[in-house]
């Protein structure tokens, strides 16, 4: 499929989910009227650490970046961020978009090509692995509470059989260049990308394991630091609007914040608006038993 088809399917595709989403799905868990009522008795002890969870994630991205490549200013990439971000949310096949706007902005600031390949590349590669690693954590805390269940246990079994395929393939990529050899020979026979593609991956690989060797641990961290404050930040707004221990404890919430997580990694709409609400909600209910106007009006909260 053309990427010009690709886009015209996400832009009408678009309208379809939000109508699902926010006209049906959403109003069978739970009334506006009444998801605004919940949302009206929020608890103000709460604001503040929503506040500090809000401006942490608001830069939280850019620090992972600046960890996979020398000379770029924290300034520099909170900016650039915050304007990929913005063209995620809002565009239809918003996140090829965003990567162009990243290569063009990275370039304006003066950084090289080579290192800016790189970094996108393997700072994709880390967001990806922690999403696919964490349904995994999840249900392991889940068993320990002996509140695991079936549909649990299945979204945790394949996010692992992806992050230990992400991870042999990758460490294949990186520790030898018999496969990326093998890869460069496939692209070269397209001939859409030109020739010459086995030396350069060769070259790319050499380069990409020596970084990952000195900052593998930088990004692993900073990587992780914004998922748990996004996960952190999903528990506040939950316990904000009353959603309590008692009904919903840690390790149920992040299950069902794993589950969100795993079915947005390939993005059908921007930011994968619609479809994490839904998800959101429906694996909250089913982890917890909260009443479900508390679980839409914090899963609102937390996408706000």
């Amino acid at each position: 499929m053309t990427r010009n088809r690709r886009w015209w399917l996400q832009a009408g595709l678009l309208p379809v989910v939000l109508v699902a989403a926010f006209g049906v799905a959403l109003p069978r868990f739970a009334g506006y009227d009444e998801v605004w009522s919940v949302a009206k008795d929020l608890d103000p002890k709460w604001l503040p650490a929503l506040l500090v969870l809000g401006a942490i994630n608001l830069v939280a991205p850019s620090l992972s970046f600046r960890a996979a490549l020398d000379g770029l200013r924290l300034r520099d990439a909170v900016v650039m961020d915050w304007a990929t971000t913005l063209v995620t949310n809002l565009i239809p096949g918003g996140s090829a978009l965003a990567v162009g706007l990243t290569w063009s902005m990275l370039r304006s600031f003066g950084l090289a090509t080579g290192a800016i390949a790189r970094a996108i590349a393997v700072t994709g590669v880390w967001d990806l692995l922690i999403k696919l690693g964490v349904p995994l954590l999840a249900v392991l805390l889940l068993a320990a509470t002996a509140e695991v269940t079936a549909g649990l246990v299945a979204a945790a079994t394949f996010g692992a059989v992806l992050f230990v395929a992400a991870v042999v393939f990758g460490r294949a990529m990186l520790s030898g260049g018999a496969t990326a050899a093998a890869v460069g020979r496939f692209i070269d026979r397209l001939r859409f990308a030109g020739q010459g593609w086995p030396a350069r991956l060769d070259d790319l690989r050499q380069e990409t394991a020596k970084m990952v060797g000195d900052r593998w641990r930088a990004l692993t961290w900073w990587t992780a630091f914004g998922h748990a404050n996004l996960f952190v930040l999903l528990v506040v707004c939950l316990r904000a609007v009353g959603a309590d221990g008692s009904r919903l404890g840690l390790a149920s919430i992040l299950a069902a914040f794993a589950f969100g997580r795993l079915i947005t990694a390939v993005p059908l709409t921007p930011g994968g608006l619609g479809v994490l609400e839904v998800g959101l909600v429906g694996a909250l209910g089913a982890a917890g038993t909260a009443p479900e106007a508390q679980l839409v009006a914090g899963v609102l909260l937390f996408r706000f």
